[in-house]
C-alpha cells in the first residue's frame, strides 16, 4: 500500500481551506457557515462513535468501548450547539483564525532558523512566513480589521496559502540537500517517494 505523509496530509488539507476561504470570504454570514460546518465535523464522528457503540452493545459477544462515550457525548453537544447556536462562536472564530495563522508562520520562522545549518536557506524563505506572523498579528490587534469578517477571512485564506508555499520551499530544499531518491524528514513527518 502506498505510504501518504502526515506533512501532504496537513498541507493539502491547509490549501482546500485556504482556496475555500478565498473563494467564499464574500458570503453572507461566511462565520456563522464556518461555525456550523465546524460544529459538523464534531457531530458526526461523535455520533458515527455512539452508534457503533450501541450496534457493539446489542451484541452481547462483542465489549464495547464505554470510556469513549462521554467524550462522544461531549462533542456531540458541542457540535449541537456550534450548529444551532452558530452565531456564539463568530467572534472566537476570528480570534481562532488568527491565533492559528500567527502559530502557522511562526512555525516556519522557527523551522527554517533550526535547519538553516544543515539546509540551503535562502534569506527570502523568511518572507512568506514574516508575512504570515503580521498578518496574524494585524488580525489579532487591529479593530478595524477585526470588525470586518469578509476581510479576516480573505486575509486567512491567502496565508494559508502562503504557508503551503513555504512548506514547498522547505521541501525544495530538503530535496536537494538529501538526494532526489531518498525519503525526506520534515518537521510534520516523512514524506516517501511513492505517494
Amino acid at each position: 500500500m502506498k505510504k501518504v505523509s502526515i506533512n501532504l496530509l496537513t498541507n493539502v488539507i491547509l490549501l482546500l481551506a485556504g482556496v475555500i476561504l478565498i473563494v467564499f470570504h464574500g458570503v453572507p454570514d461566511v462565520m456563522l457557515w464556518g461555525a456550523r460546518v465546524m460544529g459538523a465535523t464534531f457531530l458526526l464522528p461523535a455520533v458515527a462513535y455512539l452508534v457503533m457503540v450501541a450496534v457493539r452493545h446489542a451484541d452481547a459477544r462483542t465489549s464495547a468501548d464505554y470510556l469513549g462515550v462521554l467524550p462522544a457525548v461531549g462533542g456531540l453537544c458541542f457540535g449541537l450547539v456550534m450548529i444551532l447556536k452558530a452565531h456564539l462562536f463568530d467572534e472566537i472564530l476570528q480570534q481562532l483564525m488568527g491565533v492559528l495563522i500567527v502559530v502557522l508562520g511562526l512555525f516556519h520562522v522557527i523551522y527554517l532558523l533550526l535547519s538553516r545549518n544543515t539546509l540551503s536557506i535562502k534569506g527570502w524563505y523568511y518572507l512568506c512566513p514574516a508575512i504570515v506572523v503580521l498578518c496574524g498579528l494585524l488580525s489579532l490587534m487591529v479593530p478595524a480589521l477585526r470588525g470586518n469578517v469578509s476581510l479576516v477571512v480573505l486575509v486567512t485564506g491567502i496565508c494559508l496559502l502562503l504557508f503551503n508555499f513555504t512548506s514547498l520551499q522547505e521541501y525544495i530544499a530538503e530535496r536537494r540537500k538529501r538526494g532526489s531518491l531518498s525519503p525526506v524528514n520534515t518537521p510534520l513527518g516523512t514524506i516517501e517517494n511513492e505517494l
